[in-house]
């Protein structure tokens, strides 16, 4: 059982995050200069809107999606996953930061509150957004729309983004990460979203900061590499999508085609 590529219209992609412009800018380069879409941006299907075609929401790969909507090239090549089912995981990142950057005096809305309460906050949505330090905790109550939350986070992301380096875990706990990283300043935790306010967001003008969403596929195509002359031609998506199907069955001919299914660590990503 093969992941599900698909060619489709640049414009039927929705982020529901940001994109990072340092890194668009050098993939705009990469692509140029390979003329290669390596690994498919991962996307589920959007609530119909009557009188459009169907649209997606990018669950992974918003650099991607954007540096190749800066190309020009009309269609693109992405994975297509069912997002109601249990197996594709949305779970949540949260930032370690080595220098915290003065967060707190940068922000008005934080109140503080133990580490206890900030963690009890985030998961009964209380707390839109939490920070834990050696020297304290603090959180930020949650009022107004998703889309007043939304960016409320961006504001609060927005004080530290480009001044320090900024690492993204999935641990809660601030003394044993700061411990595994060899020291940190703070620790700043995110709520948990569902994925109905994934699809929310992305029909929203303002999206999430980058790295704080994760979804998890058991299923992931990747080194894919796609040429992008054959997305960058005037032909229907049709056409082009027997195109990407002959080049798959060829790979699977030729046994190029592998799944591993062991979880895998990289160390040189």
């Amino acid at each position: 059982m093969l992941p599900d590529l698909r060619v489709v219209p640049a414009v039927a992609l929705h982020l529901h995050e940001d994109s990072d412009p340092e890194r668009v800018d050098r993939l705009v380069h990469r692509l140029n200069d390979d003329g290669v879409l390596r690994n498919p941006p991962i996307v589920a299907l959007l609530d119909a809107r009557p009188g459009h075609a169907p649209e997606y929401v990018v669950l992974d790969g918003a650099n991607r999606v954007t540096a190749m909507q800066r190309t020009g090239v009309p269609h693109q090549v992405v994975q297509i996953v069912p997002y109601d089912d249990p197996a594709v995981i949305l779970e949540v990142w949260a930032h370690l930061l080595q220098q915290d950057g003065g967060i707190v005096g940068s922000f008005p809305l934080w109140t503080a509150a133990s580490p206890v309460a900030v963690h009890s906050g985030l998961d009964d949505g209380t707390f839109a957004c939490g920070l834990v330090t050696a020297r304290g905790a603090w959180g930020v109550k949650i009022d107004g729309t998703l889309g007043e939350q939304v960016r409320t986070l961006a504001a609060i992301v927005a004080t530290y983004k480009g001044k320090v380096p900024i690492y993204r875990t999935q641990g809660a706990d601030f003394a044993t990460l700061a411990e595994e990283f060899g020291g940190a300043d703070a620790l700043v935790l995110f709520p948990r979203l569902s994925k109905a306010d994934i699809r929310a967001i992305a029909r929203l003008p303002v999206k999430l900061p980058t790295g704080i969403s994760r979804h998890i596929v058991s299923l992931r195509a990747l080194r894919v590499n796609v040429d992008l002359a054959m997305l960058r031609g005037d032909e229907p998506v049709a056409t082009k999508q027997a195109r990407l199907d002959a080049l798959i069955r060829a790979r699977l001919l030729d046994r190029r085609v592998r799944h591993y299914p062991e979880p895998t660590v990289l160390y040189d990503e």
